[in-house]
């Protein structure tokens, strides 16, 4: 697994992030890495009317769990729509802003396969501020049929570019 370290505010949806959260009740933070379908998903609570914000994503791996197989990695990119190039990095292919309803219609979208493997989650983002959060820039869980079917693809499209800027 190769790490590159970031900052928050340079997440973006579809890629992945490996990060140390400590959720409530716990003693200790857990190293996790997820998928990212929402880096800031801002919710107005009812009670008090306050806006909270939040990380959004599908959990692949944790310190104390095991990760989630390259079968199930496979269902969940092909169900996001495939993969991507981002910043240097294997990443989901999502938009690049994600509002609340693309968020809620994701969900929908994923809500089978996020029922079956129990990974959808959502991490306090003024939590998740206060440690480092490192991207994932060749993540290993990812299936290597899958890798190598997206690397035709890119060769495809980088062909179809030089055959349209020749004509030109």
């Amino acid at each position: 697994m190769a790490l590159r370290n970031t900052a928050w505010h340079q997440v973006e949806p579809g890629q992945i992030v490996t990060f140390l959260y400590k959720a409530d009740g716990s003693k200790r933070a857990v190293k996790r890495t997820i998928l990212v379908l929402n880096p800031n998903l801002r919710y107005r609570k009812k009670s008090t009317k306050r806006i909270k914000s939040f990380v959004v994503g599908l959990q692949l791996d944790t310190a104390i769990t095991p990760p989630i197989t390259s079968t199930k990695l496979e269902n969940l990119f092909g169900k996001i729509g495939g993969l991507e190039i981002e910043e240097g990095a294997i990443a989901g292919d999502l938009k690049d802003r994600m509002t609340p309803a693309d968020t809620t219609r994701l969900y929908k979208k994923l809500k089978n396969l996020v029922s079956k493997y129990n990974n959808y989650r959502t991490f306090s983002r003024r939590m998740c501020l206060k440690r480092r959060v490192y991207l994932e820039v060749a993540y290993s869980k990812i299936p290597k049929d899958t890798l190598d079917e997206f690397g035709r693809e890119m060769n495809k499209k980088f062909q179809n570019q030089l055959e349209g800027n020749d004509e030109d």
